[in-house]
C-alpha cells in the first residue's frame, strides 16, 4: 500500500521564491522567515549583509517536503529544545544534500560532519542540531515523516549523521533521482504522485542499506579528518579514545582502528603524539614558565611524571626539563 494514499484528494503545494523581487536590505530577513517555515523551527542569527540574492523552491505532499534552496553567504543556525518544542510537524527524518558548496553540521552527541558537494546525510527533527554554511551553498532536502522510513528500514535512526557519498553507486542514483524529482515534480500527473514518492523512499532506503561498515574510499579521508578535529578539541578529556570516537561517529571500534591503520598509525599513538606536542608547546611558552612540568603533563593527560618523561624523550630526543631550559636559553 502507498504511504501517500491521499495525494489525489489533497494535491501538493509548490512554492517558488526569489529574493530578486525584494529590496536588497530586506532579502536576508525574508529568506530567514521562509527557511524557518520550510525546514521546521530554527534560530538563525542576522548576518548584517547588504544583500542576500537567494532562492527557494519547495513541494509539499502531506507530511513530506522536497526543498531546493540557496545561501549565497555564510549563515549559521541552531535547532535546540525550544525550537523543537515549537514544531507543529510530527517526528521527521530529513535527507540533506550539499548540491553545491559546503555545510558543517553539529549533532546533539558532539559529532560534527562537513558535507562537501555530492554528500548527503540524515538528521532527526527530535534532536538538537547546528549548521554553518560555506559561501554559495545550494542545499536540497527531503523531509520525511519518520514512520514512512521506519516501515521500510526499522534501524534507519542508526544512520542519522552518517556521511553518504551521492556521487556514485546507489547513493549517486538516489541523488540524481532527488534532483530530477525536485525539478519536475510540479509537472507530474497527480495520479502518479503516490507511486513516485513511494519509489523515492524505496530508493533512499536501498542507498542507505548499501552503506559499507566503513565509508567508501573517497569519504574515508573526510571522516578521518573529522575524527582528528574531534581529537584536537578533546585532548584534555580523559575519556578520549577509540570508544568515544566510535560512539560519536557511529562506527564500530574495529572500523575506527582501520581508519587510522590505513594512515600507518593507531588511535592511541595519534592521541599520544598530539598530547605530547601540546606539552612541548606549553613548555616552550614564556607565558607558562611558572607552571611546573608535572602540572603541564597532567593537564594533557599524563598522570605519571616518570612515564611522561620517557615518552617525551622518545618523541623529541630530550627531557621535558631540557626542553624548558632550551626555551630559556
Amino acid at each position: 500500500m502507498s504511504a501517500f494514499p491521499d495525494t489525489e484528494r489533497a494535491p501538493p503545494t509548490t512554492e517558488y521564491w526569489s529574493a530578486d523581487t525584494l529590496a536588497p536590505k530586506r532579502q536576508f530577513e525574508a529568506w530567514r522567515e521562509l527557511i524557518v517555515d520550510a525546514h521546521l523551527r530554527w534560530d538563525i542569527p542576522d548576518i548584517g549583509c547588504e544583500a542576500f540574492p537567494a532562492f527557494m523552491r519547495q513541494h509539499r505532499v502531506g507530511g513530506l517536503r522536497l526543498t531546493d534552496c540557496t545561501a549565497p553567504a555564510r549563515v549559521s543556525g541552531r535547532r535546540g529544545r525550544a525550537q523543537i518544542a515549537q514544531d507543529g510537524q510530527g517526528h521527521c527524518l530529513t535527507v540533506v544534500l550539499a548540491a553545491q558548496g559546503t555545510e558543517a553540521l553539529s549533532f546533539h552527541d558532539g559529532q560534527e560532519l562537513l558535507l562537501q558537494p555530492g554528500m548527503f546525510t540524515l538528521w532527526d527533527s527530535a534532536r538538537p542540531l547546528s549548521f554553518a554554511t560555506g559561501e554559495h551553498l545550494r542545499q536540497m532536502s527531503l523531509l520525511i515523516p519518520e514512520e514512512d522510513l521506519l516501515r521500510r528500514m526499522p534501524r534507519v535512526r542508526d544512520l542519522v549523521g552518517r556521511p553518504i557519498d551521492g556521487r556514485s553507486g546507489l547513493g549517486g542514483l538516489f541523488v540524481d533521482h532527488l534532483q530530477a524529482l525536485i525539478a519536475r515534480f510540479a509537472d507530474l500527473p497527480s495520479a502518479s504522485h503516490g507511486a513516485v514518492l513511494d519509489g523515492t523512499l524505496d530508493l533512499l532506503c536501498l542507498s542507505l542499506g548499501a552503506q559499507d561498515a566503513l565509508p567508501p574510499p573517497r569519504l574515508r579521508q573526510v571522516v578521518l579528518e573529522q575524527m582528528k578535529r574531534h581529537i584536537e578539541r578533546h585532548l584534555t578529556d580523559p575519556a578520549l579514545g577509540v570508544g568515544q570516537l566510535a560512539r560519536t561517529f557511529r562506527m564500530t571500534d574495529r572500523n575506527v582502528h582501520k581508519l587510522f591503520e590505513q594512515q600507518g598509525t593507531t588511535v592511541g599513538a595519534h592521541i599520544r603524539g598530539r598530547r605530547l606536542a601540546m606539552c612541548r608547546r606549553d613548555l616552550e611558552s614564556s607565558t607558562l614558565a611558572v607552571r611546573h612540568v608535572s602540572e603541564i603533563a597532567r593537564h594533557w593527560g599524563f598522570e605519571d611524571p616518570s612515564h611522561f618523561s620517557k615518552l617525551f624523550r622518545a618523541a623529541f630526543g630530550m627531557s621535558p626539563s631540557a626542553c624548558r631550559r632550551g626555551r630559556a636559553a
